[in-house]
């Protein structure tokens, strides 16, 4: 049977979504950022607004490669010009080639969003950036996710079909985790620690953590914890975090990342995420259409779930750092980075689901009522 829609018309329509979708979150931020509400508010609601554009833009984008049989053309095609050197070369390269249909355009539509909000994040939440430089950020980001993804696609389809490549397809993705922080190293504009900063946080850091400090332009969080090899696990730092804390809020903040090391969290949180990659990327090869209905289908509930982990994981790293330094130090520099929208409450409603902090205020009294623990060495 014949696609709904021709290979060419869905590439011009996909262009279309994208555009409009770009369009519409511009439009809505240009509105939040005109309204009453204060920084922190608009902020959050940016943000509210880039995740709903993502999802509207990826959903509608993945419909016209699914009914115009664009995939299939394109692993036809990959699979035909290589076949005839390799046919397991060529049988690979069509595997990546048809992921690569799905996931090009999402990650086209994920890069427009996030600059049609640029002008407005950088009022609010104080980003020193260019649309160059956010540009440029975006796509060296996303351009090694695409990549891993596509790779993964072709090695998984070496593997024969049924649960094996399932199977193989977790592997790779729990191989991926260990890989993480060496690809945010290149994705993200990061260097090492200077003298004075590695002796602001003497004591917090134990051996075998790293710290990386990123550039204040292509922040992705203010801190965060990634890697689950000993030896290569790190602590990525906000450049200006040294210039907006003081001393023991710094360490704090630090412990707080720590925390998550030392209980595994970084571990559970991409066993989780691994998992369900695999398993989808390696059912998608052994039956893709259904595979597809079944991953959109359950990715609300999953990340629901996946939410309510995080924020369980995100308390016990508060405690930690609440007897590794101090709850007022943590307190305080949840207040600071508040203050300077650094960090922005999730808000509530239906958006506190899938939020992976508890609310703020929540987090700041529960730290106050702790009492200083003893230094962590």
């Amino acid at each position: 049977m014949s696609p709904a829609l021709t290979p060419q018309v869905a590439v011009a329509l996909q262009i279309v979504v994208t555009v409009a979708v770009g369009a519409a979150v511009r439009w809505r931020g240009r509105s939040a950022y005109e309204g009453a509400a204060g920084d922190a508010e608009t902020a959050a609601a940016l943000r509210r607004l880039r995740r709903r554009g993502v999802v509207a833009g990826g959903v509608g984008t993945v419909a016209l490669t699914r009914l115009s049989g664009l995939a299939r053309s394109a692993q036809a095609g990959a699979t035909a010009e290589v076949a005839a050197v390799s046919p397991t070369a060529g049988a690979v390269v069509g595997v990546a080639a048809a992921v690569a249909a799905y996931a090009l355009p999402v990650v086209v539509v994920a890069v427009t969003v996030r600059l049609a909000t640029v002008p407005y994040r950088r009022a609010t939440r104080g980003f020193r950036v260019r649309y160059r430089d956010a540009a440029a950020w975006e796509l060296e980001r996303d351009s090694v996710g695409l990549a891993g993804v596509v790779l993964a696609a072709g090695v998984i389809a070496l593997v024969p079909a049924g649960w094996p490549r399932v199977v193989a397809a977790v592997g790779l993705g729990l191989v991926a985790t260990a890989l993480t922080p060496f690809a945010l190293v290149v994705a993200l504009r990061t260097r090492w620690p200077t003298d004075e900063e590695r002796a602001t946080v003497d004591g917090v850091l134990p051996d075998g953590v790293r710290l990386r400090v990123v550039d204040d332009r292509t922040r992705l969080g203010s801190a965060f914890a990634v890697g689950i090899v000993p030896g290569a696990e790190y602590v990525f730092l906000t450049e200006s975090l040294f210039d907006a804390l003081d001393g023991e809020e710094l360490r704090a903040v630090v412990a707080h990342e720590v925390g998550h090391h030392e209980h595994g969290h970084v571990l559970l949180r991409y066993l989780l995420v691994a998992v369900a990659a695999g398993a989808a990327l390696g059912a998608a090869s052994v039956a893709p259409d259904a595979a597809l209905v079944a991953i959109l289908a359950g990715t609300p509930p999953f990340a629901v779930a996946l939410a309510w982990v995080v924020r369980r994981t995100e308390a016990q790293a508060d405690a930690y750092a609440a007897e590794a330094v101090s709850g007022a130090a943590l307190a305080g520099a949840l207040e600071a980075l508040a203050d300077r929208r650094y960090i922005v409450d999730g808000g509530g409603g239906v958006s506190s689901l899938l939020s992976y902090h508890p609310p703020l205020s929540e987090r700041i009294e529960g730290l106050r009522g702790r009492s200083s623990g003893s230094q962590v060495g």
